[in-house]
């Protein structure tokens, strides 16, 4: 798909507050079981939380932003927050038109 774009975003939940952030993912799963998404969780040895996703289009991202910014309010009392109160550290960027695993074949 051209124009999809890919993001990754690095949650560090508070010491203690691993576990109800884990079941808070829940409710981000819910907003992000659209078709077409492709998205995944992995837990680093440092207690982070890193979501990985590709979206078909930033149309389909301005269409999820307030769903996707109101689940990040519901737990900001549970993240870690950088020296400019940050609650993430995130990278986004369009897909580039190269071969790699996840292009449709023709």
């Amino acid at each position: 798909m051209k124009n999809a774009v890919w993001s990754v975003i690095k949650y560090s939940p508070k010491h203690g507050c691993s576990d109800e952030f884990k079941k808070a993912l829940e409710r981000l799963a819910e907003i992000m079981n659209k078709p077409d998404i492709t998205w995944s969780l992995i837990e680093l040895d440092t207690g982070e939380i890193v979501q990985i996703s590709r979206i078909p289009s930033i149309d389909a991202i301005v269409e999820g932003q307030i769903a996707g910014l109101e689940w990040l309010d519901s737990v900001d009392h549970l993240l870690e927050k950088d020296e400019e109160g940050s609650r993430t550290q995130a990278y986004s960027g369009l897909e580039m038109d190269a071969p790699h695993s996840f292009q449709v074949k023709d």
